[in-house]
């Protein structure tokens, strides 16, 4: 049976001596939904913003000896990336939700529980493998369970009309190359915003499955950073 272990912010619970005593089940997020009664009419109304809620996921931890406690508690906080044993080729986005309170259980053991409050979606451990440049127009397979909101940089010159999915995203006057980060919802060049130079009222995403992108308009290369995403 292969030892259970997380890693935190890079840093490994092997390494910290940690010894694993119950791994959290893998949970699906609750999908954000609104229920509204309508005078009038059976039943109710569902309102589905498309969105799903964080959820927090708990560790059962212990350690021999206190050696490394004050090191524990230091590294146990804060925000990171989070990877657990059970599912070691995603991240989760977390942060520490609770104070970790030390048991002592025998004698030179101690226990304590760990709670990560995590994003609704699982990432790629090899993201930086999933990027790809376009050179042309295509299709591309998302092969997450989720819409992934991809960054997208355009390189080129004037006015750009990107399209994904039959939607049109407008780019006006770009001068060599500008970004659009659909998770943080911005455009920029380098560290200088651009969204004066962004006409769309939302912005790019890729389903689940196939994605046509294309464009209009001096384009040498897009790279995408997909983000592929799990529930």
């Amino acid at each position: 049976m292969l030892e259970s272990y997380f890693i935190f912010k890079g840093k490994d619970s092997r390494d910290m001596d940690i010894l694993i005593s119950a791994m959290p089940d893998i949970v699906k997020p609750r999908r954000r939904e609104e229920e509204v009664a309508i005078p009038g009419r059976n039943g109710v109304l569902t309102i589905d913003e498309g969105t799903y809620e964080g959820y927090t996921i708990s560790v059962e931890c212990g350690a021999r000896g206190t050696e490394k406690l004050e090191e524990i508690a230091a590294w146990l906080d804060g925000s990171g990336d989070l990877i657990l044993s059970t599912e070691p080729d995603k991240i989760y986005k977390a942060r520490i939700s609770n104070a970790i309170s030390i048991a002592d259980v025998i004698y030179l053991y101690i226990s304590f529980l760990v709670q990560f409050k995590v994003f609704p979606f699982k990432y790629s451990v090899n993201a930086f493998g999933d990027n790809f440049t376009l050179t042309r127009p295509c299709s591309i397979h998302n092969k997450g369970t989720v819409y992934s909101e991809p960054t997208m940089t355009i390189y080129g010159n004037g006015n750009i009309i990107l399209t994904v999915n039959g939607t049109n995203y407008g780019l006006n006057g770009i001068n060599g190359s500008v970004t659009i980060d659909s998770e943080m919802m911005e455009v920029y060049k380098d560290a200088t915003y651009a969204n004066d130079k962004y006409s769309a009222l939302d912005f790019p995403r890729f389903e689940v499955g196939e994605n046509s992108v294309s464009w209009t308009g001096s384009v040498t290369k897009i790279e995408v950073e997909p983000k592929w995403r799990w529930l």
